[in-house]
């Protein structure tokens, strides 16, 4: 009896030690899965189209495509320049759509020079006119989302059209996303590489994106433009080798257009090629990620691991967190209607602006009467990072405007405690 007991409690700790393991691999296997390329689909005119199928080194954006249809993808990632030569709404729905639009509805990609203004660009992705979308905010191009546990970043590298200055709007933003969003694994992307050892090589006015992706413990960049693959070690603030706090930068220029060169490998290039396509796909695990290269044809592979920073603080010995004392910012303010009824047709106005960052906006509407003390009505609403509006009909509460001119000053004020610099506009409040 007491040996049956015992092989009873043997099989029955087995069994438990497989059901243990088969939910690690399961859990393992559901972590997400993304993709990423850029530099992908060529001109529909160029010699090479060959009837969409591309040559062996020119428009192979069919095959990079099919290395991600059916994938059980959770996002893909275009990295720019996702159409040659002009990025036009008919080029891209000549062979963009046919190819990787069949992943559009996951795809969350970034604008490349060949995308100039963007305009076929926002239309495809967002929806003809729509100011915001997929592709992020239209004149835009910047924004956040979660994959699983990570938090990703795009961003807009054409900093000739929306400056990456240190203090720039987009800057700003970015820290304020960063401090707002904090994450073990944080991802982030952009067109023109940081580093590279091909074309264009590397891009110093993406520095100050980088030191605010630095500070905030980030673990990854992808980039494209440079038609190419590279893997960078782990990079410090000044482009140093950090194995600890350092930002793995890998550039994927290789969606299928076609080809450019590569010179003398710059320091800290672990990996390089410039004749295989296809795409980098990462496994984001809770603390960790996979990499893994994945070819369209030829035999260059590359594939490793690498471990999350996670959230540094002084209980764990590392540096505690930087305060956010980035300001919001509200911009392109303005009305539906600078003069409005309070009552009947035409009744109200609506308030139109742009907020760099989630905040708390303080309405002040003010109103001096004629030898009299100035009349006030305040109130404060939630405002959200991008596009905001909000219905004004002259009431608030039990509060009604007068008939007469007015004066509204907008402040908003983040959780940080951060407040704006004010912003005004003037309107007229008409009898019935």
């Amino acid at each position: 009896m007491a040996r049956t007991r015992r092989l009873q409690m043997v099989l029955a700790a087995a069994v438990a030690a497989v059901a243990a393991g088969s939910m690690a691999a399961a859990s393992a296997a559901a972590d997400p899965v993304i993709a990423a390329a850029g530099d992908i689909a060529c001109d529909p005119d160029d010699p090479g189209y060959n009837g969409g199928t591309g040559t062996s080194t020119r428009c192979r954006q069919r095959a990079t495509s099919d290395l991600l249809v059916g994938a059980g993808l959770a996002a893909v990632l275009p990295l720019g320049d996702i159409q040659y030569d002009s990025a036009s709404l008919s080029n891209i729905n000549a062979v963009y759509d046919p190819t990787w639009g069949r992943v559009k509805s996951i795809s969350r990609p970034v604008l490349g020079n060949h995308e100039s203004g963007g305009t076929g660009y926002f239309d495809y992705f967002n929806g003809p006119g729509a100011s915001d979308g997929p592709a992020g905010a239209r004149g835009r191009g910047y924004y956040s989302f979660d994959v699983g546990s990570w938090h990703l970043v795009a961003l807009n590298s054409n900093c000739a059209r929306v400056p990456c200055s240190a203090g720039s709007e987009q800057e700003r933003w970015l820290r304020a996303d960063l401090a707002a969003h904090p994450a073990d694994c944080t991802l982030a992307y952009w067109h023109h590489p940081r580093y590279s050892s091909g074309h264009d090589g590397s891009n110093s006015f993406m520095q100050p994106l980088w030191a605010a992706l630095y500070e905030a413990d980030a673990e990854i960049v992808l980039s494209g433009h440079s038609h190419d693959y590279e893997r960078f070690t782990p990079l410090d603030n000044d482009g140093r080798p950090d194995p600890a706090r350092g930002i793995r930068q890998f550039v994927v220029g290789t969606g299928g257009a076609f080809f450019t060169g590569i010179g003398s490998r710059i320091a800290n290039s672990e990996a390089a090629q410039n004749d295989t396509f296809g795409v980098l796909k990462l496994t984001l695990h809770s603390s960790s990620y996979d990499w893994q290269f994945t070819p369209a044809g030829g035999l260059f592979a590359d594939s490793g691991s690498g471990p999350c920073h996670g959230l540094r603080s002084a209980a764990s010995g590392g540096l505690p967190p930087a305060a956010d004392r980035s300001a919001p910012v509200i911009s392109r303010l303005s009305l539906s209607r600078r003069r409005f009824r309070m009552n009947g047709a035409r009744r109200g106005t609506t308030f139109r602006f742009r907020l760099s960052e989630a905040a708390k906006v303080r309405y002040t509407i003010r109103r001096r009467s004629r030898g009299g003390s100035p009349r006030v009505l305040r109130f404060t609403r939630p405002g959200r990072g991008g596009r905001n509006r909000k219905r004004f009909t002259g009431r608030v509460g039990r509060l009604k405007l007068r008939p007469g001119s007015y004066r509204a000053t907008l402040v908003a004020t983040d959780a940080a405690g951060n407040r704006s610099r004010p912003r005004r506009v003037r309107f007229t409040a008409l009898r019935r």
